[in-house]
């Protein structure tokens, strides 16, 4: 099969919430956003309503953010979460910036829920955003990318305090029985930031978090949203190749299939996880193989 070239991210289109149902049993779009219990009935019914073989979990893309003190609003109707002020208004304030603590707040809501959907013998993925993503809901974007140039080595040290980060997260998530983690960072795509910055930052990012877990992922995969992936193997981090999957129905199921067949495939990319529910023309998946 033909290697993708370009891809088209879905990360900027919001979950859809099961609206009627939530109505029916009385669950507001708060409580599911925080509350790992009412969290865990939606993702179930989510899966249930678009024919999905795997749950997935949060609604949302500001979950580490918040984590990290940016200032996050979840309104009691179906706008979701969104940006009420950024953590930080100057590239200097980011000397200030701790590894987050997984054991409270919304994050820890969602760890939770792993392990719930996990014990009712779902399949289940934990979305995790990238250290751009997450630093362009900290801090402004255009201060961010003059810091770039102006602030070289405090830019450094924040991504990795959000690496460390983001590797304890996806690890603890994979304890915790997300067998799925569904990593993107959209705001820091090569076609974004240019070739140049990719690989000397947000790229260099993103291949530590996944040299650091790849080894250390027992039973579960990484998930690389089709741009990030395409962007490394662009950049000379990866390489892709294809693995067939020929009893898969869906993109879904196909991803079930490895988990289940082949313990040795940690990283799948080139494509997208909001895909699970749709039918494969092609039935195979993409292994990413680190250089």
């Amino acid at each position: 099969m033909s290697k993708p070239i370009n891809f088209q991210c879905k990360w900027d289109s919001a979950e859809v919430m099961p609206v009627a149902m939530l109505e029916a049993v009385g669950i507001s779009f708060y409580q599911a956003h925080t509350e790992r219990h009412a969290m865990a009935f939606v993702a179930e019914e989510k899966k249930r309503l678009e024919g999905d073989s795997i749950c997935r979990i949060p609604f949302c893309v500001m979950v580490e953010a918040q984590a990290f003190g940016a200032n996050v609003v979840i309104p009691d109707n179906e706008s979701g979460p969104t940006l009420r002020d950024y953590r930080f208004t100057s590239m200097e304030q980011l000397a200030e910036l701790d590894e987050i603590d997984l054991t409270s707040g919304r994050i820890n809501e969602v760890l939770h829920c792993a392990q719930i959907l996990k014990n009712k013998g779902n399949v289940v993925a934990v979305n995790v955003e990238g250290p751009f993503t997450i630093l362009g809901l900290l801090i402004d974007s255009v201060e961010l990318f003059k810091g770039i140039y102006l602030h070289r080595q405090l830019l450094e040290k924040a991504l990795e305090t959000i690496e460390n980060s983001i590797v304890k997260y996806m690890l603890t998530a994979a304890e915790k029985g997300a067998q799925i983690i569904s990593y993107a960072d959209p705001t820091g795509a090569r076609e974004l930031v240019g070739p140049e910055l990719f690989r000397e930052i947000s790229g260099q990012s993103t291949y530590n978090i996944l040299k650091k877990v790849e080894a250390r992922l027992d039973g579960a995969v990484v998930h690389l949203c089709g741009i990030t992936s395409l962007s490394l193997e662009k950049s000379g981090f990866c390489q892709a190749k294809s693995v067939a999957v020929p009893d898969a129905r869906t993109y879904g199921e196909s991803i079930c299939q490895v988990l289940a067949q082949d313990k040795t495939i940690k990283l799948l990319g080139h494509n997208c996880m909001k895909s699970t529910p749709a039918v494969l023309k092609n039935p195979v998946v993409w292994q990413i193989e680190l250089n």
